[in-house]
């Protein structure tokens, strides 16, 4: 009985990993759009806040808010936009495709928070800027992995939007370290727009 089972729920996977394409075209452009949007309004508060700021403290806590805001706001926009494509297609709020994809992208996320979180103790602790420069790459990285892996379930754009970030990242660590504002605005804002508005266009909104 256990061995019917498991060839039951282990065909059910098969299944809906076939039917990956059309499930996942459920992805939004529009919520790829409200990232962008929310990353320029982002950053404009993270450059108000640096250069208005009174010390090393206030720049490194207030703009750890304001990239958590802005994060919150994209991860709603994906999540809201996304259930309601999919309602639209009759899908499960939940399925293995789903649970798949969350244990692919916990470990690049959980690693670039945490390398975030021990960049700005090491910046706030030494008051060395370099510090606080390499956290744009560091968030590219891992958001490029991030995306690379959910390729493998999702439409193949969303893998080259992986493969621009770890480029950008990389690019961005070994030589626009001193303009962290400009990358940021660059990949997290504008290849989201444009990632957003050509999944629109090819998938609807």
């Amino acid at each position: 009985m256990m061995d019917t089972n498991k060839a039951a729920e282990e065909l059910k996977v098969i299944r809906e990993l076939m039917e990956r394409p059309v499930k996942y075209s459920t992805q939004s452009g529009l919520a790829g759009i409200i990232a962008g949007l929310a990353t320029l309004g982002g950053l404009t508060f993270d450059i108000y806040n640096s250069l208005h700021a009174e010390t090393l403290a206030q720049v490194v806590w207030q703009n750890m808010f304001v990239w958590l805001g802005v994060f919150l706001v994209a991860l709603t926009a994906v999540l809201v936009m996304t259930r309601i494509r999919e309602k639209k297609r009759g899908m499960p709020l939940w399925s293995n495709v789903k649970a798949r994809i969350l244990r692919t992208i916990l470990p690049p996320f959980v690693a670039g928070v945490g390398l975030t979180f021990a960049t700005l103790y090491m910046w706030y602790k030494t008051g060395n800027d370099l510090q606080g420069y390499l956290i744009p790459s560091i968030w590219m990285l891992f958001y490029g992995v991030a995306c690379w892996q959910v390729g493998e379930f999702s439409v193949r754009e969303i893998r080259i939007l992986g493969v621009a970030f770890i480029l950008a990242g990389l690019c961005t660590a070994m030589f626009f370290q001193a303009r962290p504002y400009m990358s940021l605005g660059i990949t997290f804002g504008g290849f989201h727009l444009i990632y957003g508005i050509i999944v629109w266009l090819r998938y609807g909104g």
